[in-house]
């Protein structure tokens, strides 16, 4: 297993925590561990050995007492419920071939290989044992189309690592935000949902967030962005040369970070200018400004604000010069369709939102970890 990944056990542990915590009702619905002779007959019945992780995740619950939505996907089974699921499909499927790959980069619809661990209405979260450099990965085996693996996970241990940490930390798996019913159940669902079955759904409480927000608020850029991805000695000049053009003495702060940073998506959702995007950008920008968007002139216009950024949302941001020689951040945040002032200085602002400790309600809730960097070399 992949040494940064933690075990499955480490992973039920923070769950069943989690779930003791904020929903009793849904950790009252795990099951006890399997017998360990339960885990071997189901092995013998089915002909297979099953990868560590799921046995040990076994041995922390056989599945569910009752159905519960405690995962992102479908629920897990009890040994013999996935004895049960893997046999009927192999006697459905019995005349195909499972060594026949069928269509070109297409899955079939079920193979002997894999495990059904998980599964709702017919639909079941396999593990594919399949020898390759896949093997272990999840996928799921549809009732009623063919498996499909390309939006699964290299393995159920980083599976469920996943589910704690985002239980832990906030965020989404797989497209889905953890909720809290008011019956004290867990639920995942799509992000922004208010309501089940016209019962209020409630966010789920994200209890180390706070603190590993705290910690990232000391980390550095290099801790933040990773290692600078241009030449500073290279860029600096020529961001310093546009400021001459354009008759201004820009914050050292941002042509630090442009030089070392500049002109990249910051995960794939804000466009960071430097001194390919720069000038350009401004150019466009200058003639339609001011406007009932933006307030101000954009330089190179005389007096103008520099635009230094934007997001995949259309949100626009700007350093705005003082007459005290200081510039700081504002945006036209398009979803409000206002023009927002921060009052904080480049270099502040810029750490703050990526670290996530800045109320920046129109900005993301970033992942943990550095922030991965999509170069533009044009």
């Amino acid at each position: 297993m992949n040494p940064s990944v933690p075990p499955v056990r480490s992973s039920w542990d923070r769950i069943d925590g989690w779930l003791r915590e904020h929903a009793p009702a849904s950790y009252e619905n795990l099951a006890p561990p399997a017998a360990p002779g339960a885990v071997e007959e189901a092995q013998a019945e089915m002909g297979l050995r099953f990868p560590a992780g799921l046995t040990d995740s076994l041995l922390c619950h056989d599945g569910l007492i009752g159905w519960d939505n405690v995962l992102p996907g479908p629920p897990p089974q009890s040994a013999a419920q996935i004895v049960r699921h893997w046999r009927m499909c192999v006697e459905i499927d019995g005349d195909e071939d499972p060594s026949d790959p069928g269509e070109p980069g297409e899955e079939p619809w079920w193979h002997p290989l894999w495990i059904p661990w998980a599964q709702s209405d017919g639909n079941a979260q396999v593990i594919d044992m399949r020898e390759g450099p896949h093997r272990g990965r999840l996928g799921t085996a549809c009732h009623d189309d063919t498996a499909h693996f390309d939006d699964g996970w290299p393995s159920l241990a980083a599976y469920l690592a996943e589910v704690a940490d985002v239980l832990d930390h906030g965020g989404l798996v797989d497209g889905c935000a953890p909720y809290l019913t008011c019956d004290g159940e867990l639920w995942w669902d799509l992000e922004g949902e208010t309501d089940l079955n016209g019962e209020p759904l409630t966010p789920a409480p994200a209890p180390g967030r706070a603190a590993a927000l705290a910690a990232r608020a000391s980390w550095s850029l290099a801790e933040l962005l990773g290692a600078p991805v241009r030449p500073a000695d290279e860029d600096a000049p020529v961001i310093e040369a546009v400021a001459r053009d354009w008759s201004v003495v820009l914050p050292p702060d941002y042509v630090a970070v442009a030089s070392a940073y500049g002109d990249v998506m910051i995960s794939g959702y804000l466009y960071f200018f430097g001194a390919r995007g720069l000038r350009a950008y401004g150019e466009r920008q200058a003639p339609t400004a001011p406007s009932p968007s933006v307030p101000y002139p954009v330089l190179p216009t005389s007096g103008g604000v520099l635009a230094f950024g934007h997001t995949i949302e259309g949100d626009r941001l700007f350093l705005v010069p003082h007459r005290d020689g200081s510039w700081t951040v504002s945006a036209f945040r398009r979803g409000w369709a206002d023009w927002h002032d921060t009052g904080l200085g480049f270099g502040e602002w810029f750490r703050g939102a990526l670290a996530g400790v800045l109320a920046t309600d129109w900005l993301p809730e970033w992942e943990p970890g550095p922030h991965p960097l999509e170069l533009d070399e044009s």
